[in-house]
């Protein structure tokens, strides 16, 4: 038996006939009615309103009935409009996109009559009056308790703050013990420095005579402007003022320092003292104060420790440092003002025995320069003497040369005649010529050495003025030297303080 191979959907023969086409409603054209469960309206179908029946014992009408759907209301749709097209959805879903509700035109459909008649009941359920009368007496009761606790803790705390009380006053007796003290002790030192301060202007008196002296010694001529055993003990005094001052000054540094630590003390327990002050009665007014005190305000944010709250041990170690610190303070002042005392009096006394010194040595260099003076003199009478004889020898030379002079000029004329008068042959070379020749040669020689002689005298006298002006210089000198230590230095170191003065200030 031959298969039939031909494929049904190729071969025309055996092909299917074609479907017939499908039309698809244009755009805003009606598909269908829109009800389709709705019979067509029918004249006369409009009954009257049906009371509803409740069951016996229902609840009211606003609350859940037994005859409420959990599920919705379907509110189905008759013949008549306008109506919402399509079907309320009262599911978890019908907010979402696809499964709303219907809007029409009229009215949103959003909850059903048995969704509204639940949540009435939910409102007027009360639901904590229970809760509230177990909370009513269980919080009379923590009150209770909370008032018995607080008057129990707050008298605890009026006794510590009885406890801080006297001991705040015990401090405070403490600190104005150590006050009163230091207070005397910078009265005391503030006296001393006075009377250091006193020296110190006392000290300048004779470091200027001092000076002085020295400055009148430099107004001496040139050759007593030496180094002598006056000028070093007056050098010497100058530093030995110096070096008291600079004690005096080191001392009066160490006062002041020493003062502003007394003061700087002071100050500190002046602050502890107002800030104990301020602590006691701060202290004893919360002491009196009481609940039904009627300064009592609110002040939120006070329950917690100051950033600069200190601790109680260390409250009580700087209670007692402070009173330790100011001790150590005042005996140290007290060492300072022995030492003070000390100082001037050691002071005064190494000046009056540098001044004796200075003393002796100008009385010695006056005496040696007086002496000096003396033998100047009498050197300067032997001078004079010599420089009387010298002029006379000078005049008697001066002489000798003026004739010796007329003698050159008798020969020069006779040689002058006979040489230029004489005629021809008679002109020769005899031996008158000779003698004259000769003569004129000698006298020219004798009176060169008078001449020689002249200027050697002259020389000798200039020596000697130079000799009579350097006598009459140096007895200037010592003259002016002997008014400078014996008159005006003497005059000056006369007003040379005394230890007293120094020590009185």
């Amino acid at each position: 038996m031959a298969q039939n191979l031909t494929c049904p959907d190729i071969c025309p023969a055996t092909a299917k006939p074609p479907e017939e086409e499908k039309l698809y409603p244009a755009a805003g054209a009606s598909r269908g009615p829109e009800n389709p469960h709705a019979s067509p309206y029918v004249p006369g179908c409009i009954r009257p309103p049906e009371p509803k029946v409740y069951p016996p014992g229902a609840p009211p009408r606003y609350l859940p009935q037994p005859t409420d759907s959990t599920s919705g209301d379907i509110l189905g749709m008759g013949p008549i409009g306008p109506w919402a097209a399509g079907h309320v959805d009262w599911t978890p879903q019908a907010g979402m996109t696809g499964v709303r509700p219907v809007v029409d035109k009229y009215s949103i459909t959003r909850y059903s009559t048995g969704e509204w008649r639940k949540h009435n009941e939910f409102v007027l359920t009360p639901r904590a009056t229970d809760k509230a009368k177990a909370v009513e007496a269980k919080t009379r009761k923590d009150i209770s308790d909370a008032f018995n606790a607080m008057d129990n803790k707050q008298a605890e705390t009026n006794k510590k703050l009885d406890y801080r009380v006297k001991e705040l006053a015990r401090w405070k007796k403490e600190v104005e013990k150590a006050l009163d003290a230091m207070i005397k002790e910078i009265d005391v030192l503030d006296d001393e420095r006075a009377r250091l301060k006193g020296a110190c202007r006392i000290l300048n008196l004779p470091e200027m005579i001092s000076r002085e002296c020295l400055e009148l010694r430099t107004h001496r001529y040139e050759p007593d402007l030496v180094r002598d055993d006056a000028e070093q003990e007056l050098i010497k005094e100058v530093a030995i003022v110096g070096e008291i001052r600079r004690v005096f000054n080191t001392t009066l540094a160490e006062v002041e320092t020493q003062m502003c630590m007394n003061k700087s003390a002071k100050s500190a327990l002046e602050f502890d003292w107002s800030d104990k002050m301020v602590s006691l009665k701060l202290d004893r007014k919360n002491l009196t104060l009481t609940p039904e005190s009627n300064l009592l305000l609110n002040h939120p944010g006070v329950a917690r420790w100051p950033e600069n709250a200190s601790t109680y041990d260390y409250w009580e170690h700087y209670c007692r440092e402070s009173i330790r610190n100011c001790d150590e303070v005042r005996d140290k002042s007290a060492k300072l003002r022995q030492f003070l005392s000390s100082t001037i009096v050691n002071g005064s006394r190494d000046m009056k025995l540098q001044a004796d010194r200075t003393n002796a040595a100008l009385a010695e260099t006056v005496a040696a320069t007086e002496e000096l003076c003396e033998k100047l003199e009498e050197n300067l009478k032997d001078n004079l003497q010599t420089i009387a004889n010298v002029e006379n020898l000078i005049d008697y030379l001066k002489d000798s040369l003026r004739k010796s002079n007329d003698r050159a000029r008798l020969v020069m004329t006779r040689l002058h005649g006979r040489n230029y008068e004489r005629p021809g042959v008679e002109n020769c070379r005899d031996d008158a010529q000779y003698n004259l020749i000769a003569e004129a040669k000698f006298i020219k020689e004798t009176c060169e050495s008078l001449n020689d002689k002249t200027r050697e005298a002259e020389t000798v006298r200039s020596e000697l003025m130079k000799y009579r002006g350097e006598l009459e210089k140096e007895i200037a000198c010592k003259r002016k030297s002997l008014n400078i230590d014996k008159d005006r230095c003497a005059r000056v170191r006369a007003l040379m303080p005394k230890p007293e003065e120094f020590a009185g200030g």
